[in-house]
């Protein structure tokens, strides 16, 4: 393997460190630019989802086979319970985890962090507060840079038992859902949606109120609470590589479209643009024949198990949940994720539907995206104007 100048990584998110530690583990010199103060700078403390269910691997195994320690907060979730807009209680259970939680955050046991000291025990040099231009990086991993879905979010402390509740009413979280998660006596508390994102405010409150009818509590006011925004970006497109440059996790619109459910796809990415720098010299071993191998199908699958879970409305989510809870829900939802021949055959339509026939902002090359209905920007919403900025 040659010799190579430092490679150049922008943003210190999971995609971005889990290339920097691949790369330095292969001895190769690694620099990250991250334009905040710290990892995990546009998260508030807030716990997310690995998902355990899209294949055959469990994902502590994964992250091991990725080189990635488990240095940080991660707890496996077998049970929760699902409510549909009549407030009826599903109880769901697996027997092997169905998803695993993590936290995000500047905060010590975060996987932001823990990954950042993995980078840094490894020899990567991380530049905070320095934003590092697109075409100056080798690796670009700076987020999302149009919305698909957006969320609002509160962490605050709380007396609550431990709880994982997802609550799926069109009316409250159009196209989306609202969920509480309560561990250790912290609780995040969120609503996702994918269209109307301008009233995201009031639909926030509004799932607020309805989870306080099924268990009483409130949000206190103080240094404690944090809110924030967040949103994902997804797109299909034949490269995620642009003049030598490789786009990882939401930077290349890399997402599973049906949960928004991220994390694997970011860290898996990261990885692959790592292996492709490293393995240079192999013609074959190229980052889009990569990522194309490990995501590509399950991406478009994706999309058109978003499409069915928008199209099926309330009624459509009311079955979900009760077939959900009628046995394993693992493989209930790994089900949701496996390739199907109706759903290849749907993909066209699907994508001819929810064509983009305007510009966008995505950075790289030629793609498929969604289109967006009026008015359905963030511009309103300041959360989400700091994060388009990045």
């Amino acid at each position: 393997m040659k010799s190579h100048r430092p490679i150049r990584i922008a943003g210190a998110g999971p995609s971005g460190l889990s290339a920097a530690i691949r790369l330095a583990a292969a001895g190769l010199p690694v620099e990250v630019f991250e334009a905040r103060k710290a990892a995990g700078g546009r998260f508030i403390g807030d716990f997310q989802v690995i998902e355990n269910m899209s294949g055959p691997e469990e994902a502590p195994d994964w992250l091991a086979r990725l080189g990635l320690a488990v240095n940080f907060f991660i707890r496996p979730v077998r049970q929760a319970v699902f409510f549909g807009p009549n407030l009826q209680a599903h109880p769901v259970e697996s027997t092997k985890p169905f998803a695993y939680f993590i936290q995000r955050g500047e905060a010590a046991g975060s996987l932001d962090t823990g990954l950042a000291a993995q980078a840094q025990a490894a020899g990567v040099r991380i530049i905070y507060e320095t934003r590092l231009r697109r075409e100056e990086a080798n690796i670009v991993a700076t987020g999302p840079s149009v919305p698909d879905g957006l969320a609002r979010q509160a962490v605050f402390p709380t007396a609550l038992p431990n709880t994982v509740w997802v609550l799926f009413d069109m009316a409250l979280a159009p196209g989306g859902y609202a969920y509480l998660f309560v561990l250790e006596g912290r609780a995040t508390l969120g609503c996702a949606i994918t269209r109307d994102f301008n009233r995201m405010d009031d639909y926030f409150d509004r799932c607020a109120r309805r989870f306080a009818e099924i268990a009483p509590f409130s949000i206190p006011a103080g240094a404690a609470t944090r809110f924030g925004y967040s949103f994902m970006s997804f797109s299909l497109k034949p490269s995620a590589q642009m003049d030598g440059r490789r786009f990882v996790g939401e930077a290349g619109g890399f997402q599973d479209f049906l949960f928004g459910l991220g994390l694997r796809y970011a860290l898996t990415t990261g990885h692959l643009a790592a292996e492709s720098f490293i393995q240079e010299t192999r013609k074959e071993a190229t980052y889009d024949t990569a990522w194309r191998a490990a995501l590509g199908e399950a991406q478009e699958v994706s999309l058109v198990n978003r499409a069915l879970y928008e199209w099926g409305g309330n009624r459509g989510l009311s079955f979900l949940i009760r077939r959900a809870a009628r046995g394993d829900v693992r493989d209930y939802l790994a089900g949701w994720h496996a390739p199907r021949a109706w759903k290849r055959l749907l993909l066209p339509w699907v994508k001819w539907q929810w064509r983009r026939t305007t510009p966008c902002v995505h950075p790289f090359g030629p793609h498929w995206c969604r289109q967006r209905a009026a008015g359905a920007t963030p511009g309103a919403t300041p959360g989400a104007i700091q994060w388009a900025g990045r």
